[in-house]
């Protein structure tokens, strides 16, 4: 009885050792691989327009005001309607905007992105997968 319960326990360590390699190989792939088609990575961004992007935060003034990625140019939902102006002022055609908020349960940079698409007729808009996480390595 006692080595049929050892050689269980062998056969189960074998089988869950594959799974737990293909579980974290995974969540690495899902984490570096965008899910949705206006969504790029932090090694898109540096692979594809290495200095040339306008980034924007789309936190609140408090989180961006904490800390937020050099040169990012705060635009929220909130205040919309103030920062716009300050957005377009930074804003050039031939650079790609890449838009952040909190992370992946973050729904801010989606919207951001949205909105600068139907309103400001912008083409070049992403979403940072991941967002401040991602880029803050937190």
């Amino acid at each position: 009885m006692i080595r049929a319960l050892r050689q269980l326990a062998i056969v189960l360590g074998i089988a869950l050792l594959p799974a737990l390699i293909s579980g974290a190989v995974q969540l690495k792939w899902n984490a570096e691989v965008p899910s949705k088609k206006d969504e790029v990575t932090i090694a898109m961004v540096h692979n594809n327009w290495s200095d040339h992007v306008l980034w924007v935060d789309a936190r609140t003034r408090a989180k961006y005001d904490h800390a937020h990625i050099p040169e990012a140019v705060l635009l929220n939902e909130d205040e919309w309607n103030s920062l716009v102006a300050k957005f377009l002022d930074a804003w050039d055609p031939d650079v790609p905007v890449v838009v952040y908020c909190d992370g992946g349960s973050c729904d801010a940079s989606h919207a951001i992105a949205d909105r600068m698409r139907s309103e400001l007729k912008i083409e070049k808009v992403y979403v940072l997968k991941g967002g401040w996480g991602a880029w803050s390595g937190k």
